[in-house]
């Protein structure tokens, strides 16, 4: 697990919402496919509501480590999707493909628990322009000092890539 990276990648409108009753409350073709291309034959991680709602089309081609206190972990449901229960037991699967890079794909939870516990070193995060309503929220706070550039300004929406701060120690 060490070798690899984790990058979340979430799309939020201004004040952070993510979700409206379990589904994306806007419809943006090139944001979309800008998950498409960045996730193709990766590693997600995501919730298990985040899971149920994305459609399964979306799943293909992509290895998906899913969240859930439903199932004893790991929980293998196919050779593309495993459940975990814990953030331990995600730590100990070995059994996964070699990316580089996995996708923490959301729900806010989970978001919340990989930054709190520092394995998020990078973050795609699209903000969409206008606001919607809903009941999900990324907490935009948890990137304040993280370091911002614009990868891409649609007129919808704006693409940022994130970087984690370095750590300074001092003797």
């Amino acid at each position: 697990m060490d070798t690899r990276k984790i990058v979340g990648l979430i799309a939020c409108d201004p004040r952070g919402i993510i979700g409206n009753k379990g589904i994306c409350p806007w419809s943006y073709p090139e944001e979309l496919e800008h998950f498409r291309r960045t996730t193709f034959q990766r590693t997600m991680i995501m919730g298990r509501k985040t899971f149920e709602s994305i459609p399964p089309a979306t799943l293909k081609d992509r290895f998906n480590i899913v969240f859930s206190k439903k199932y004893k972990s790991p929980f293998w449901v196919s050779e593309t999707v495993v459940f975990v229960s814990s953030l331990k037991d995600f730590l100990e699967l070995t059994d996964i493909p070699d990316h580089k890079e996995m996708f923490l794909i959301g729900g806010a939870q989970i978001a919340g628990l990989f930054f709190s516990a520092g394995l998020v070193s990078e973050m795609l995060l699209t903000r969409i322009h206008k606001p919607y309503e809903g009941d999900t929220i990324f907490p935009l706070g948890l990137l304040e000092g993280w370091g911002e550039t614009i990868l891409k300004k649609e007129e919808s929406f704006t693409i940022y890539h994130y970087t984690k701060p370095e750590k300074i120690y001092e003797n």
